[in-house]
């Protein structure tokens, strides 16, 4: 590749570094956008979609999202204490802090706040793509992350995976800048994003530490000065992280998700699976075509007569960048293999982006623009029928509960949540006088406490919690909503069911599954204590 003018300044001033604004030679023939053509319209309306799906979704919050909206109202000098409970850094709870305060705390205002880098995320991206591999890569990338199942799953979930994915983008953005620019401007965009990376989620720290550990080679080797100024901007964002590392002390000592195993061998491609769309077909389809399209991005090149070449030589920056991705997850899943830590492929959210820009690399070494034109059109097939059911699937029946709670429950009734973990998104969406409590420890339903909660499931008594019911509440109704496939006391809730209706009889108002919901809950209504 020939390298001139401005790039060329660069590609000689970082010496081993690749151009970091490549441009195809030749034209670029999926440069559509300034053509008025069906395949311009497809890409816009591809983008369209996506962004639309962003702000759709469907049923009330889950768990995990109505945990973080309690977090998030508590006010802001509580909310370290608040978060020792739940085990995750800050950045996401106070802005989601603020946001309620400007929009209120409906199911839409809630979630819309996920669905805002989400958004950003798409000229992040596309610029990206732009600077490893020309517009080719940069639109087939905007593209699939329009279109992304993973990237419209977090974009409809009040939770802070669309920021992570987004902060990754800006990272790699910033690194580039380091080596191409060498400013103190753009080394204090790594330093920012990597202590927006730490306070967003812990998981972070992998990514950095191979990105540090990367640099921290090319410096000794080298004597590179951009990289060296890459480990000073990640060395900040660390030191701006000590005021809160007290806190992600204690909750690494006392917090954790003890139904989660541990990841196994195959959870590298898992991630990736998971980051086209999961184990749905459509989406095993986009997975398989992904790693074809990342071997093209890595050794293949256009040839001279519309063919594709398989080179011995790796192409630089998507090897790079899938270097970064592949290195994060291999440390995360080692470090979560040893110390037997819950894994999941949206805790590393930053590298999907990234993936997505790989994929993109391997579409515009197709030969023929029919060519690229069909495996993106694919891709997009794909995505969207995954994407489309991710935002409109309910993934709670909270609220078919809270209605029949709201409509029969009276004052002196007591509402019993089993397992703990369906209090938060059943009680936000309750107005009924009734009290309410969870299994094991009769403590509020609002936010579940994880601290030691491994030591607190292992001495759950459901005979002596039912004995207990029958005293507090003797002629009242006791309400039961329970589950037995949420973790790990599914055992101790049927034990808890056997007790009521050993005191109290057959429950008398069932509710049964929906099996449009991804998660299955039930109501059972057993009457006062037979004399």
């Amino acid at each position: 590749m020939s390298v001139t003018g401005r790039e060329a300044t660069g590609a000689q001033r970082s010496g081993h570094l690749a151009v970091f604004d490549q441009r195809p030679s030749g034209p670029d023939e999926l440069r559509v956008l300034r053509r008025r053509d069906w395949a311009a319209v497809g890409i816009v309306a591809a983008v369209a979609i996506g962004i639309a799906l962003r702000f759709l979704s469907r049923g009330p919050l889950w768990l995990d999202e109505a945990q973080s909206l309690a977090i998030a109202r508590q006010p802001l000098p509580h909310l370290a204490e608040a978060l020792r409970h739940d085990g995750a850094p800050p950045l996401y709870y106070a802005l989601l802090h603020w946001w309620v305060q400007l929009l209120g705390t409906s199911t839409f205002a809630v979630r819309s706040l996920s669905a805002i880098p989400a958004v950003l995320a798409l000229p992040v991206i596309m610029r990206l793509g732009r600077r490893i591999g020309g517009d080719a890569v940069g639109i087939a990338a905007v593209v699939l992350l329009a279109v992304s199942p993973f990237a419209v799953r977090y974009a409809v979930e009040a939770r802070m995976y669309s920021l992570l994915l987004l902060l990754g983008l800006l990272g790699a953005h910033a690194v580039l800048s380091v080596h191409r620019h060498r400013s103190w401007a753009a080394t204090a965009g790594v330093a920012v994003v990597s202590a927006a990376m730490l306070y967003t989620h812990y998981y972070a720290v992998f990514a950095l530490t191979i990105v540090g550990a990367a640099e921290l080679w090319l410096v000794w080797r080298r004597r590179d000065k951009a990289s060296a100024r890459v480990l000073l901007g990640v060395a900040a964002g660390a030191v701006a992280f000590l005021p809160w590392l007290p806190v992600f002390l204690y909750q690494s000592r006392h917090t954790g998700a003890p139904w989660a195993s541990a990841p196994d061998a195959n959870a590298i491609l898992g991630t990736f699976g998971a980051w086209m769309g999961g184990a749905r077909p459509a989406a095993q389809v986009a997975y398989l075509i992904s790693l074809g399209c990342v071997v093209l991005a890595l050794i293949g090149r256009r040839g001279r007569r519309r063919e594709v070449v398989l080179q011995t030589r790796f192409a630089p920056l998507p090897t790079k960048l899938l270097a970064v991705v592949v290195g994060t997850l291999t440390l995360a899943i080692v470090v979560d293999g040893i110390s037997q830590q819950a894994y999941a492929p949206r805790y590393l959210s930053m590298g999907a982006g990234l993936f997505l820009v790989v994929v993109g690399c391997g579409i515009a070494v197709l030969p023929s623009r029919r060519a690229r034109r069909a495996m993106l059109a694919l891709l997009v097939v794909a995505g969207l029928s995954v994407s489309i059911e991710n935002a409109w699937q309910p993934r709670t029946e909270a609220d078919l509960v809270a209605a029949v709670l709201n409509e029969q429950a009276r004052p002196g009734d007591l509402v019993v949540y089993c397992p703990d973990q369906l209090g938060p998104q059943t009680s936000r969406l309750l107005h009924t006088g009734a009290r309410q409590v969870v299994f094991p420890n009769f403590a509020g339903p609002e936010v579940v406490d994880w601290v030691d909660y491994r030591q607190r499931i292992k001495t759950a008594d459901a005979q002596a919690f039912g004995a207990q019911l029958d005293r507090i509440a003797p002629r009242h109704h006791v309400w039961l909503v329970w589950s037995l496939q949420v973790k790990p006391l599914a055992k101790e809730c049927a034990g808890l069911i056997d007790r009521l209706v050993a005191s109290r009889g057959v429950p008398t108002q069932p509710v049964t599954r929906h099996p449009e919901y991804s998660e299955t809950i039930s109501l059972n209504d057993y009457g006062p204590v037979q004399p």
